[in-house]
């Protein structure tokens, strides 16, 4: 697998896998215009990930926080088209090489839906710890729905990244 820095021609591809009905529980959706806002900002940077045979999207992710006087850095959104093939961790593995050795951050987070449970198994199996429960945060149809936070320090980075 291999990561490429997104464009604005791959603002169609997000947009088809956030309207998703499989997906629809799990990730928030942007419309075109906040996808092409946050494209643009310099504190934010979205990764699209091919599969090294094809040159198709197999996912994409965004990240926040780049500007971060403290080095925190935020796994807004993952998406891989295809899941349950193990793409995601690969591009799990991608991004946390370049948050920690590229962008030399301490920290990198993220929330995620506590009933996600094949997306936080997948985060623990690339070294995110579990940090605490957002209760009942978002509203979802006619109820509310807690996230988990998860975090993984530079130095919790270092000490595994042999282990990848």
């Amino acid at each position: 697998m291999r990561s490429r820095t997104a464009r604005s021609e791959d603002i169609d591809f997000f947009l088809a896998q956030e309207a998703r009905a499989e997906f629809q529980n799990f990730i928030f959706s942007s419309s075109r215009e906040q996808h092409q806002q946050y494209i643009s900002s310099q504190d934010c940077q979205y990764f699209i990930f091919q599969n090294d045979e094809i040159e198709d999207a197999i996912g994409y992710a965004i990240l926040s926080g780049l500007t971060s006087l403290h080095g925190n850095i935020c796994l807004v959104r993952i998406v891989m088209a295809k899941p349950g093939q193990g793409y995601g961790k690969q591009a799990l593995r991608l991004l946390l090489d370049w948050v920690f050795q590229e962008y030399k951050a301490h920290r990198f987070w993220l929330d995620v839906f506590e009933d996600n449970h094949r997306a936080r198994h997948v985060y623990q199996s690339v070294g995110f710890r579990e940090e605490g429960l957002l209760r009942e945060v978002v509203k979802q149809q006619d109820k509310y729905a807690s996230q988990v936070v998860m975090s993984i320090l530079e130095q919790e980075y270092f000490q595994q990244s042999g282990n990848f």
